[in-house]
């Protein structure tokens, strides 16, 4: 079972023609009955706030030192259930881009059809990677927290548990672990078997582009909260380690924010950054479209708490560029 679902979501260089798309049809029917039983109703678009009030909503690579420290306090943060940036509804900056994203057209269904594979980078327990799967799209997920990784299984696997998957040796097992596991179903979904979602536990800016060939890039992304998480001297790091994670041509979908420093005098989590940095930081690796600028200010109540008289929400499509 652990096989076919890395074979499933495309993970290993070795992998045979064809053998995704046998592996999807044999994941999907051994969950298929409880699947049936248990279906999912789709999420609404969200008016309120989407951004918590006193943290980021990642787990990984957002605090300086070492790898075990930044990822000690989010460890923490959710083994205390102090979560208050997950958003229970699907983010509808994905909903609003999708078919920017990941063009319809392009789009196998039906049983074992195999759709884009989609990165989330710093995922938590996002609902957005269920939301995808039952799409028909193949998701990877990396986070740095185990206890996020349990409690997306528990709240959105067919079987209420996720199962350990074998890694290409590329990948250090004593650095990243994955888990697999296939989402409920959605009965609104119709035909569409959802695809199987991969969670790699692991510090994402510890993935070199050893591990990253290994992994094998992806088509497309969805960032909201990531990279407004990590450190501003971690943030160059971030955006190579994301290139090196898409293929050329591949499309990522970047949420971030624009607000003045909080009232304690810090710039975040989450961080500012604006048009220009974000058009610095891709560089030359990835072409930056913006796609819209939302003020969310009277929305955002956690943000005017905490002393911003500004708060814009901005999302760009990136393109990886050519090799």
């Amino acid at each position: 079972a652990a096989a076919s679902f890395a074979a499933a979501a495309g993970i290993g260089a070795h992998s045979a023609p064809g053998a995704g798309r046998r592996a999807s049809a044999v994941a999907g029917s051994a969950v298929a009955a409880a699947a049936a039983a248990a279906a999912l109703a789709g999420h609404a678009p969200g008016e309120g706030r989407r951004w918590g009030a006193s943290t980021s909503r990642r787990a990984v690579g957002c605090s300086e030192g070492s790898p075990a420290e930044r990822l000690a306090s989010w460890k923490a943060r959710w083994d205390a259930k102090r979560t208050s940036w997950h958003l229970t509804d699907i983010n509808p900056n994905l909903q609003r881009h999708l078919d920017v994203l990941l063009p319809k057209s392009s789009l196998p269904v039906g049983l074992g059809g195999l759709g884009y594979r989609v990165l989330v980078p710093l995922c938590g327990k996002s609902v957005d990677m269920a939301f995808l799967s039952r799409s028909g799209y193949r998701v990877v997920g990396v986070d740095g927290a185990a206890q996020a990784v349990q409690e997306f299984a528990a709240e959105h696997s067919a079987t209420g548990a996720s199962i350990g998957v074998a890694m290409p040796p590329e990948v250090p097992a004593d650095k990243f672990k994955m888990h697999a596991l296939m989402p409920i179903c959605d009965a609104d979904a119709g035909a569409i078997m959802p695809q199987p979602v991969m969670l790699l536990e692991g510090d994402f800016l510890a993935l070199g582009p050893k591990e990253a060939a290994a992994l094998v890039p992806f088509d497309a992304a969805f960032d909201r909260g990531g990279l407004v998480a990590v450190e501003p001297q971690d943030r160059a790091r971030y955006l190579q380690v994301l290139s090196d994670l898409i293929a050329p041509g591949g499309r990522v979908l970047l949420v971030v924010v624009e607000h003045d420093p909080f009232a304690n005098v810090t710039s975040g989590p989450p961080h500012e950054i604006t048009e220009n940095e974000v058009k610095t930081l891709c560089g030359n690796r990835f072409e930056v479209k913006l796609l819209h600028r939302e003020d969310r200010l009277a929305l955002e109540e956690g943000m005017r708490e905490r002393g911003v008289t500004r708060f814009h929400e901005v999302a760009y499509l990136l393109t990886r560029r050519a090799v």
